[in-house]
């Protein structure tokens, strides 16, 4: 196939267009842009003699702050190729600045706004309008930092949230600080001024405040490109992403190269993506995916495996066949965990047999503990009228009996027992730990008891191995897979793009309904769930009741489900 025209000239820039695409109609859908390609499509611009620089346009792109991580990480090594960025903004908070100070200059839409407020976390707290509904809940748990039951057990922060997130938000400010102030030449007085006093700008007063170097749309990005090049020529454009978003207008497409063809069939490296809770059969599938990953690492041209984590934890026996099936495909080939906004927890589980883990500096990931939560009616079958009675063989056998919640908190000894079974749960995760990260049991302990770390603390604790992103891991894939640096590979990724498509159009919470015992019992806590988020709760807070609801009295190693920040 003949490259398009505008590829034989020199003086060309691509435009990497990262906003969303543009609705198609059923006939020519618009191809939504995936990680993998897009570090590959800036590798190849890299290595592309006829290539000069970049133009970002995120003037409305979306991603968690682990993406734009890696997406700066990928551009800063464009830039050491000697070639140039410029960065077109609009609507942009700091996390958005953050990435666009890559750019050797950053144009902003005129009517465009600049809101840089810092970082804050926080959580929804349930308990009163929980007690309102006649609702009780009862925390199981018994490590000092696995806080994910809070939601509904508190009504403000605990110490042991305070602290955790608290140095996880001291990281990820210290990352923008750091990075900011290097590429615009700042002081950190400056910054923090900006960020405490001055904090929302207009284009105008950005460019005078010398946040920005020019506003406008297109010709401000050629005038940009004229001055970063030393040029007057105007350059020719090529683009990656949807034209018909796109600030330069170029109709020509740059998509990442091919390896390969039918006379030279290079090895792969296979990506296969895991999102969403751990679970058997919702989020991220573990019998499929374990069963994935083993058929995977038998196939003879796969040399190694990149396991792309996305996940707050959920079943700890779907976390285990996930482990155990990394820890067999790991026999024949290396496998290398990259982990997404958030791998912890369940997550973490997951991730540890590999040979490799990697983690951006802003993932949540730890949380080496587990918890558990048991609602009951304290009053809501009286207040709609409705009434319960039972007969029972055995002492125990009316834990779950009720119309919509179970009708009774635990006893004393119910919940002894139920303590003793977390607690071996939570022995079985750090021995595990202990094994597969080479680690002493006791420095393990330090850094388990449910505490989550960012990227950067988990890389202190021992619990991953590198800083970086899913191009950095294909990196160390390579590397341990004793590729040569100069034979091509190609790239090979699972579930087949349809499904994760699908999968990922998704919100993570939405996907992680786990499975009820018996139809019965769905019915009803579907029904609980039905009934409180008609008079309260908003989608996130009934998200993760929903799932509360639904693993009542289970014992999982979980975050809070809106844990992504």
């Amino acid at each position: 196939m003949a490259l398009p025209k505008p590829l034989f000239a020199q003086n060309v820039f691509l435009e990497l267009n990262l906003n969303s695409p543009v609705v198609r109609t059923m006939m020519r859908p618009a191809r939504p842009q995936r990680n993998l390609d897009v570090f590959r499509v800036i590798e190849r611009a890299a290595n592309d003699r006829r290539i000069n620089g970049i133009i970002l346009n995120i003037s409305s792109y979306h991603a968690d702050r682990s993406a734009m991580w890696e997406l700066r990480n990928a551009l800063e090594k464009f830039k050491s190729t000697e070639k140039k960025i410029v960065a077109f903004i609009s609507n942009a908070d700091l996390d958005m600045y953050y990435l666009a100070s890559v750019a050797d200059t950053i144009v902003m839409d005129d009517l465009g706004s600049l809101s840089m407020l810092g970082y804050v976390w926080g959580r929804g707290y349930a308990q009163q309008s929980l007690e309102k509904l006649g609702i009780g809940v009862r925390e199981l748990r018994y490590q000092e930092f696995k806080s994910s039951a809070e939601t509904f057990t508190r009504d403000s922060l605990s110490d042991a949230d305070r602290l955790q997130y608290g140095e996880i938000l001291d990281d990820i400010m210290t990352m923008t600080r750091d990075a900011v102030t290097t590429s615009r030449s700042w002081t950190g007085q400056e910054f923090d001024t900006i960020i405490n006093n001055e904090f929302l700008y207009s284009a105008r007063s950005a460019l005078d405040r010398g946040l920005i170097d020019r506003s406008g749309r297109k010709d401000a990005v050629i005038e940009a490109i004229k001055t970063i090049t030393g040029s007057d020529e105007i350059p020719t454009f090529v683009i990656y992403g949807e034209p018909d978003s796109g600030i330069t207008g170029s109709k020509h497409p740059y998509q990442p190269r091919r390896a390969g063809n039918i006379f030279n069939r290079p090895p792969i490296i296979a990506v296969i993506y895991a999102n969403g809770a751990t679970d058997m059969e919702r989020g991220l599938r573990a019998w499929a995916l374990a069963d994935t990953i083993r058929e995977v690492s038998a196939q003879r041209r796969v040399k190694a495996i990149v396991l792309r984590i996305s996940s707050p934890g959920g079943s700890a026996e779907a976390a285990n066949l996930i482990a155990e099936a990394v820890q067999a495909a790991r026999q024949r080939i290396p496998v290398v965990v990259s982990m997404g906004s958030v791998a912890a927890s369940g997550g973490y589980w997951a991730s540890m047999t590999a040979n490799h883990i990697v983690a951006s500096p802003v993932t949540l990931t730890g949380s080496i503990g587990v918890i558990g939560s048991w609602f009951y009616d304290t009053g809501l079958n009286n207040r709609l009228g409705l009434t319960v009675d039972t007969i029972q063989r055995g002492d125990h056998a009316d834990m779950n009996a009720g119309v919509i919640l179970p009708r009774r908190d635990l006893s004393n000894a119910e919940e002894a027992r139920i303590r003793e079974y977390i607690l071996d749960v939570y022995t079985g995760f750090t021995s595990r730990v202990a094994a597969h990260r080479n680690m002493d049991i006791e420095r393990v302990e330090q850094a388990a008891q449910g505490r989550v770390f960012s990227g950067i603390g988990a890389l202190n604790a021992g619990l991953i191995d590198s800083i970086g992103g899913l191009d950095d891991a294909m990196r160390v894939a390579r590397r341990l897979a004793e590729i040569p640096d100069d034979k091509t590979v190609a790239y090979s990724e699972y579930p087949k793009p349809r499904f994760i498509d699908r999968m990922l159009d998704r919100m993570m919470a939405s996907e992680i309904n786990a499975r009820i015992h018996t139809a019965h019992n769905e019915a009803a806590f579907l029904t609980a769930a039905s009934l409180v988020s008609d008079l309260f709760l908003p989608m996130p807070l009934l998200e993760d009741l929903r799932f509360r609801l639904a693993n009542n009295g289970r014992v999982m190693p979980i975050l809070p489900l809106d844990s992504s920040w």
